[in-house]
C-alpha cells in the first residue's frame, strides 16, 4: 500500500521534459568531459545557464563565462574520467552521483565523488547545474 501511494505521488510531478530528455542531458554532459569536448558540452547548456562548482563559490552565468571557465580547465592537458553511479529524475531535475577521476600527465591522479543537481529547461537544455563536493569527497 505504501509503495502504491509513493508511486502515485510521483505521478503528480509536473514536467516540461521527459525523464529520457533529462537523462540525455546528464549523460551528454558526462560524455563531454570524457571526450574532452567543450563544444558538445556548451551545446547542452541554455544561453543564460547558471553553473555552481562547487556550491558556495561564485556562480558562473551564461555560455561565454562557461567557455572561459572550461578554457582555464583545458590550459593544462587533463584527462577526465567520469563514472556514473546513479541518476534520480524528478520532473525537470536530476540528482546525479558520479565519481570523477582527474589525471594530469606526470602527477598522481585525483578522484572526486560528486553529487550534482541538474535543472533542465523546456528546450531540454541545462539551465542550472549545482555541484556538491567537499574535502571528504576528494581522494
Amino acid at each position: 500500500m505504501i509503495q502504491t501511494m509513493m508511486k502515485q505521488l510521483l505521478g503528480t510531478i509536473r514536467a516540461d521534459v521527459s525523464p529520457e530528455q533529462v537523462k540525455a542531458a546528464v549523460n551528454g554532459y558526462l560524455d563531454s568531459w570524457r571526450d574532452n569536448d567543450a563544444e558538445a558540452r556548451g551545446a547542452l547548456f541554455a544561453d543564460d545557464a547558471v553553473f555552481e562548482d562547487p556550491v558556495g563559490t561564485p556562480p558562473i552565468v551564461g555560455k561565454a563565462a562557461l567557455f572561459a571557465f572550461w578554457q582555464r580547465t583545458a590550459a593544462v592537458p587533463t584527462r577526465f574520467e567520469p563514472t556514473l553511479e546513479r541518476i534520480v529524475v524528478c520532473g525537470n531535475e536530476a540528482l546525479v552521483e558520479f565519481t570523477l577521476r582527474i589525471s594530469i600527465e606526470g602527477t598522481p591522479s585525483c578522484t572526486i565523488r560528486i553529487l550534482e543537481n541538474f535543472r533542465i529547461d523546456k528546450q531540454g537544455k541545462i539551465a542550472h547545474l549545482r555541484a556538491f563536493w567537499d574535502e571528504h569527497s576528494v581522494a
